[in-house]
């Protein structure tokens, strides 16, 4: 009996993966085989009763392994409506990870709201959902104001530069969702705060956190995806992630550095692979060499930087980057 249970595990494991989907099993007995498995390091558990083998989940991109869980709950339940930051998700904006730890699922307004483990239900109503890659969410513009209403500004921030890019929106458009759907709900301050900063030229959530935390910390916002000349070559140019004009007339550009500037959000993935650092090293070298031939300097940061209280402000004030009057909204 005991083989045959492992066979039938084995099985449904291989048909899953094949899928894209986890393996939710249907008996206790079945449970309990694969909470066994999960005691020896052979499956995971990335969410509650949905296993997978530890080697597939491993090899995953980061950014992947949230799709999977949803999709997954979408089969078992074909009923529910994502809503939210899992709707987000599977809209494909910038969503960071540390906001899909639960999922949300939207329920007809009147019905029982809250939390129940790690799944959060939100009285949005249900009767506006749409279907993609197969699976039941909120309208884009529901989701999108759902998101702003309840993320800090850094997160939010993403998610409003994506969608401005996703749903082909101006701000002034999004501004105009927020109001229409938003408007007298708890969080509307907050909301209108980061659609105002919101910027499509944003080109990862990774650059966005970074523009949020340079906006909270008093600085000037930046310039994004500044264009410049190569000294080399007339025919081609460089775009950096942003730059600041300074009132001297000093030009001092920024980049964003790091896998994490795409591997910690959902809706984006890396343009180039993660080898070849010895090479990828000496072209940034000589990117570099010619850039500060046409800028007065170039500031490198990365995720953990942004994320270490106060390092950012004082990278910055090393160069001298203005400050403005801090907003207290974004802090």
């Amino acid at each position: 009996m005991r083989k045959a249970v492992s066979k039938r595990i084995d099985e449904a494991l291989g048909c899953a993966e094949g899928e894209g989907l986890l393996f939710a099993p249907k008996t206790q007995r079945d449970m309990r085989a694969c909470r066994e498995r999960v005691e020896k390091g052979l499956l995971c558990e990335p969410f509650p009763r949905l296993f997978v083998r530890k080697e597939y989940w491993d090899g995953l991109k980061r950014q992947v392994q949230p799709y999977q869980i949803l999709r997954t709950l979408s089969r078992r339940y074909p009923n529910w409506v994502f809503s939210s930051y899992s709707a987000a998700c599977i809209w494909g904006l910038a969503v960071s990870l540390e906001l899909l730890c639960d999922v949300h699922r939207a329920v007809p307004v009147g019905s029982h709201a809250g939390r129940c483990g790690h799944v959060v239900k939100h009285p949005v109503g249900i009767d506006g959902a749409r279907v993609v890659m197969g699976t039941r969410v909120t309208s884009l513009e529901q989701t999108i104001v759902d998101c702003l209403l309840a993320a800090p500004f850094d997160e939010g921030l993403a998610i409003a530069d994506s969608a401005l890019r996703v749903g082909k929106m101006t701000r002034a458009a999004l501004a105009a969702v927020l109001e229409r759907l938003g408007r007298g709900r708890h969080g509307i301050e907050g909301a209108r705060r980061i659609a105002a900063y919101a910027d499509n030229r944003a080109e990862s959530g990774g650059e966005s956190i970074a523009r949020a935390a340079i906006i909270r910390a008093g600085f000037a916002v930046p310039d994004l995806q500044t264009i410049l000349p190569n000294v080399l070559d007339a025919s081609r140019t460089f775009r950096v992630d942003g730059s600041w004009k300074l009132s001297d007339g000093r030009l001092i550009v920024f980049e964003f550095d790091g896998a994490e500037k795409y591997e910690r959000f959902t809706g984006v993935s890396a343009r180039t692979p993660l080898h070849g650092a010895v090479r990828k090293m000496m072209r940034e070298r000589q990117r570099e060499a010619l850039l500060t031939a046409v800028c007065d300097a170039v500031i490198r940061f990365d995720y953990a930087l942004v994320k270490r209280p106060g390092e950012l402000a004082r990278l910055l004030n090393s160069y001298g980057i203005p400050r403005v009057q801090c907003d207290r909204h974004t802090g």
